[in-house]
């Protein structure tokens, strides 16, 4: 590793010793937030800066993208229209325009059947985003709205949870809140005596999944539709309203701006220590597998009902145990020295008890499986195998033949799902250049990474897709992807050193995917990343 790289990573230590890069703003969280802060009422002034950073961040040709370094898109656009159509009309002439020519129209029939087609079968968005404009006074009726748009059945949250992979439910896993809240606005305004005898429960539902600074994951997307939608509800004094408007206020970025999430503190940090803990004294070690450990959950996730065990991808308490970060935290701490101790043993049967029936690994909740953010995937599966790979020989004789019981499984999974032409699509990572968003480079990337050193033939197929894909001048898609690729051919990084003599100076590469194809970039990634490739 360059000094450059090793200074500019650990330059990014926060005092309690996590590694936190910085988040792109995001017009769809500013966006949203803009409109929650307007509907609940009495924070004008957080709402007027949002809507300032929105005006001065359109594209050239007066549209949006997600982050300010992306190419415009609708979902994007529309959230911004949204937000600035009643104050700053004249502003948003081109995204009405362009609007108009996407959907069709901007009447509620046009917009309905432009965003189902966006998202398809899975509402968890394309709803939330319909309920935010017929909230806000977007359609002329909002009455007929409110009765036209697909139906969120709130109720179902009164059901054990283990049962919801069963109800083909309209959402992803981590967005029941907004199941909630969107359920109960579209109650509120077509009537049924006995959905609302659920009411209550389902508020009693919606407060335990809350974290205690009232930001659903973190987020001010779906922080921002669950308060849009409890007031279209007339729940604006609700305490879940309250708490939920006080994250967003907390969390709005000195410019006006919301990122797409708090942070990833924990989630880079894991990354940073692949590369730096090498570097670092025993001491410092020592410190850093006391902070990994404390993060490690230690009841049952209120969120998913996950058991003890798992990471998440920040400290704070809207963070939700997930199996990528999981993966991440137990290859960090490994790589620190610690040894298969309780705790790492916990980590490992909670990544063992989330595999799916096809053998692989999705991000929160087993099971599920029908929408794209719930089911297996090959980038997190192999980053699975690598951690369990780590420990395999240490663990307790009855816990080590489960970990190889699951290493075969999540082979034949990858060998199921690897393309024709050898390469991998990734879940969190994509590519916003890419017709079909798809990230095979990335991907690819991974998998052979965190597979590295297996025998498995399958792979010399993978290794010949990445070399088929790298362009004339050496490099792949970006610095991020290169960097990836790189590392994962064992190449010589020397190509890569001029971008890694200046890490302050890497621009921003929107890689990284929130739910709903929703882009954004992290300060951190491509550092850590070529940290690890001109060191392979």
């Amino acid at each position: 590793m360059t000094d450059a790289l090793k200074q500019f990573i650990l330059s990014h230590r926060r005092e309690d010793g996590f590694i936190e890069g910085r988040l792109s703003s995001s017009a769809v969280s500013t966006a949203v937030a803009c409109v929650a802060l307007d509907l609940f009422g009495g924070h004008g002034d957080v709402a007027d800066a949002g809507r300032a950073w929105l005006l001065e961040h359109r594209n050239a040709d007066g549209l949006y993208g997600d982050s300010p370094e992306s190419p415009p898109n609708l979902t994007a656009t529309f959230l911004a229209y949204a937000a600035l159509r009643g104050t700053h009309a004249d502003a948003v002439r081109e995204a009405e325009e362009y609007l108009k020519k996407t959907f069709g129209g901007l009447d509620f029939a046009s917009v309905r059947a432009g965003l189902l087609k966006e998202y398809g079968k899975d509402l968890t968005f394309s709803v939330p985003l319909l309920a935010l404009a017929t909230a806000s006074g977007f359609f002329s009726d909002a009455a007929d709205a409110w009765r036209r748009m697909p139906n969120f059945p709130f109720e179902a949250v009164l059901l054990p949870e283990s049962l919801f992979k069963y109800l083909n439910l309209p959402v992803v896993s981590y967005a029941i809140p907004a199941l909630i809240c969107v359920g109960l606005a579209q109650l509120k305004h077509r009537p049924n005596k006995l959905r609302a005898l659920a009411v209550k429960k389902a508020l009693r539902v919606l407060v335990g999944k809350q974290p205690e600074d009232g930001g659903f994951l973190e987020a001010a997307p779906l922080t921002g539709f669950c308060v849009i939608c409890l007031c279209a509800a007339g729940l604006h004094d609700h305490p879940a309203a309250r708490r939920a408007v006080n994250f967003l206020t907390e969390t709005q970025r000195a410019d006006g701006s919301w990122p797409i999430d708090r942070d990833l503190r924990l989630w880079t940090t894991s990354l940073a220590l692949d590369v730096l803990a090498p570097l670092l004294n025993a001491e410092e070690k020592a410190l850093y597998r006391t902070r990994l450990l404390a993060a490690q959950t230690k009841t049952v996730h209120p969120f998913t009902r996950s058991a003890p065990g798992g990471w998440a991808w920040t400290t704070y308490s809207g963070g939700v145990p997930d199996a990528d970060d999981t993966s991440a935290a137990l290859i960090a701490l490994h790589t620190l020295g610690k040894e298969a101790s309780e705790a790492v043993c916990r980590g490992i049967e909670w990544l063992l008890n989330l595999q799916n029936s096809d053998g692989g690994i999705p991000t929160f909740c087993k099971g599920w499986g029908k929408l794209p953010f719930d089911r297996s995937c090959p980038d997190i599966s192999a980053h699975a195998y690598k951690a369990f790979s780590l420990y395999e020989n240490e663990l307790p004789p009855a816990l080590k033949r489960r970990v190889v019981r699951a290493k075969k499984r999540i082979v034949r999974y990858l060998q199921r799902v690897q393309r024709p032409d050898g390469s991998f699509v990734p879940l969190w990572f994509g590519d916003q250049t890419n017709p079909s968003k798809e990230a095979p480079e990335y991907g690819s990337a991974v998998v052979l990474s965190h597979l590295d050193g297996a025998d498995l033939p399958f792979l010399e197929k993978t290794r010949a897709y990445l070399r088929s894909v790298r362009g004339a001048d050496g490099m792949w898609k970006n610095i991020c992807v290169s960097a990836r690729c790189a590392a994962a051919l064992n190449l010589d990084g020397a190509f890569l050193k001029p971008f890694a003599a200046h890490p302050e100076a890497l621009p921003a590469e929107p890689i990284g995917l929130y739910f709903a194809h929703l882009w954004y970039s992290e300060e951190l990634y491509a550092p850590i990343f070529l940290a690890k490739a001109v060191n392979a």
